[in-house]
C-alpha cells in the first residue's frame, strides 16, 4: 500500500511544475547556500559569497529545471542557457542586493538575510522568469 502511495504521489508530482521547480530550487539553494556560508566563513563578503554560491546553484538548477522540472528537452538549449544566464544573473545581483540591505550596520545575522531574500527573489523572479520564459512551451500553431 505504501508503494501504491509513493507511485501515485510521483505521479501528481510530475504534472506540477510549481512543486517540481521548488524541490529543484530547493537542491541548488542548498548547494548554493554551502558554497556562499562556506565562502563567508573564509572572510570573503557577504555580497561576494553570495554570487559565487549563486553561480553553483546556477549549475545544479538549470540542470535540474530543464531536464525534471520543465521537461524541456525539445527546446533549443543554446537559447534556455542564454536566457538562463539573463535570469541568473539578474537574480544574483536581486540577491546579493537584498542580502547587502539585510545586512546594512546594525542589521541582522547572514543566514536570516540570505534565507529571507532567497524566498523573495525565487517566488517573485526566478520562478515566474522560468516557466514563462526560459523552459517555456511551445505551443503547436494553428493553420
Amino acid at each position: 500500500m505504501l508503494a501504491f502511495t509513493f507511485v501515485g504521489f510521483l505521479k501528481r508530482l510530475q504534472r506540477r511544475t510549481l512543486l517540481r521547480s521548488a524541490l529543484t530550487s530547493a537542491v541548488a539553494t542548498a548547494s548554493d547556500f554551502a558554497a556562499a556560508h562556506a565562502l563567508h566563513g573564509v572572510e570573503v563578503p557577504a555580497t561576494a559569497a553570495t554570487v559565487l554560491g549563486c553561480a553553483v546553484g546556477g549549475v545544479v538548477a538549470f540542470s535540474l529545471n530543464r531536464y525534471w522540472a520543465f521537461h524541456a528537452r525539445e527546446g533549443r538549449k543554446r537559447t534556455q542557457v542564454l536566457r538562463f544566464l539573463a535570469v541568473w544573473a539578474t537574480s544574483a545581483l536581486l540577491n546579493a542586493a537584498g542580502v547587502g540591505l539585510l545586512l546594512l550596520p546594525g542589521g541582522g545575522h547572514f543566514t536570516y538575510a540570505w534565507l529571507v531574500t532567497r524566498g523573495a527573489v525565487y517566488l517573485g523572479w526566478n520562478y515566474p522568469l522560468l516557466r514563462w520564459f526560459v523552459f517555456r512551451r511551445r505551443t503547436p500553431t494553428t493553420r
